[in-house]
């Protein structure tokens, strides 16, 4: 993986950790963390030795959105270099969300704008009782067009109407109760409940993990109900047959675990800096 400046990312056990790295801008994205973000998610979909992904960020905030500096008025910038800037997003987001591997989000302290749009390109998020939440563009000139796809399949039309027609601060609990959140949880249990899910994560199938998730993301994209009908036979059809589904069954009857499963009880601690030999990147200070 090629140097970094505006993530890190380690590597270990099987899982993956992706840590937004700008905490003096509370990890607001510009064009580089846009950019570094949709390459390493593109590698990490390559790699079969990763089983999963944890997407966090380093300091109190999560992410507050786009770095707003990026986006000054002061500089010049023409009708095409704006939407090339919205298509290298839309991709970001793309790789996140289309990553064939299970992505969790720990959300810690506040998601903004485009941060609200990371939580939701990831299959699972965890957040604190005290983290908050706004989608703030329109208060400021802007549209959330390129997170209003993700975010309209995740939370609703309702809830997308209700919050980014105000841009008022919303709570975990509503997160949660629009679905934007799964688990919210008490910060001193946070990394705790991210162990939980990631010895889940181990535990299962790779293979079996990877084509669910190319199921759901075909059988949402397809309105078809004969053509989801048939998607569904034929996957079911070939994880039948498959090496893992052999082994999976084989293991079941003779009670012992399968080969693919980790050491469980993995330690997952709050990102101060981490040993050189598990990460890719450095901190841009």
């Amino acid at each position: 993986m090629k140097a970094l400046t505006t993530i890190q990312v380690e590597l270990r056990q099987g899982m993956a950790r992706v840590i937004l790295n700008r905490p003096d801008r509370r990890n607001a994205f510009d064009q580089r963390m846009v950019d570094e973000l949709h390459d390493v998610f593109e590698e990490l979909a390559q790699n079969t030795e990763v089983r999963g992904v944890i997407l966090t960020g380093a300091g109190p905030v999560f992410c507050a959105g786009a770095d707003l500096r990026w986006l000054k008025p002061d500089h010049a910038v023409s009708m095409q270099e704006a939407q090339n800037d919205a298509e290298r997003l839309i991709n970001m987001y793309r790789a996140i969300d289309e990553c064939p591997h299970p992505v969790i989000g720990r959300i810690q302290g506040a998601a903004f704008g485009g941060g609200v749009g990371l939580m939701s390109v990831c299959d699972i998020v965890v957040t604190t009782q005290d983290a908050m939440f706004a989608l703030s563009e329109v208060r400021l000139g802007l549209v959330p067009a390129v997170i209003a796809p993700f975010l309209l399949r995740r939370a609703g039309t309702s809830f997308t109407r209700r919050f980014c027609l105000t841009a008022e601060t919303f709570s975990a609990s509503v997160a949660r109760q629009f679905n934007l959140v799964h688990d919210v949880v008490e910060p001193e249990t946070l990394d705790s409940r991210i162990g939980e899910l990631v010895e889940a994560v181990l535990g299962l199938a790779p293979e079996a993990a990877r084509h669910t998730k190319v199921l759901l993301r075909q059988l949402q994209s397809s309105q078809d109900m004969e053509e989801r009908w048939k998607i569904s036979a034929v996957t079911n059809a070939r994880a039948r047959l498959s090496a893992e589904a052999q082994e999976g069954l084989r293991a079941f009857f003779e009670k012992r675990p399968p080969t693919w499963t980790k050491a469980s009880g993995v330690e997952m601690t709050e990102p101060r800096g981490v040993k050189s030999h598990h990460v890719a990147g450095q901190r841009n200070q």
